[in-house]
C-alpha cells in the first residue's frame, strides 16, 4: 500500500506523461486523502472547459472514484495540525503537507509528481517515489 497525492492521480486519469508508472503503483495498492478527490474533480472540470476531455469521460472518472470507491479515501481533518507545521517549516502548502503526513503517520511510501513536495517528504524520512 502506498499514499498517492493529487498530482499523481491527475497524471493517471488525464493520461499525462508518466501515467503508466502511476498505474503500476496503483496496482500494488494505494490510499489517498479526500482532498485529492476534490483536486482531481477540479482538474477534470478544467479539462472539460478547455475541450481537452469530454464531459462523459470526466463524469466516468468521478463516478469510478466516488461511487465505485475505486481508490480508498481517508479524511484529512486529523492531519491538518501536523500538516500546517510542516508547511510552515518547509515552505510548502498545507495541501501538499497533508499527503506527507498521511504517508508518515501510516509508514507508507509516498507517490507524487511534485519535486518540491517529494524533497520535503524525503527530508522527513518518508520513502518517496516521484513520477
Amino acid at each position: 500500500m502506498k499514499v498517492i497525492d493529487s498530482s499523481a492521480l491527475v497524471k493517471y486519469f488525464t493520461r499525462e506523461e508518466g501515467w503508466e508508472r502511476v498505474r503500476e503503483a496503483m496496482l500494488e495498492g494505494i490510499v489517498t486523502l479526500d482532498l485529492a478527490v476534490k483536486e482531481l474533480a477540479n482538474t477534470l472540470w478544467k479539462k472539460v472547459m478547455r475541450n481537452e476531455m469530454s464531459l462523459e469521460t470526466a463524469r466516468a472518472v468521478l463516478r469510478d472514484i466516488i461511487e465505485e470507491k475505486a481508490i480508498p479515501v481517508e479524511g484529512q481533518d486529523k492531519y491538518i495540525a501536523k500538516a500546517f507545521n510542516i508547511a510552515v517549516e518547509h515552505g510548502i502548502t498545507v495541501y501538499d503537507a497533508l499527503f506527507i503526513v498521511l504517508a508518515k503517520e501510516s509508514s507508507l511510501e509516498f507517490i507524487t509528481s511534485d519535486k518540491v513536495q517529494a524533497d520535503v517528504a524525503s527530508k522527513l524520512g518518508v520513502k518517496t517515489m516521484i513520477i
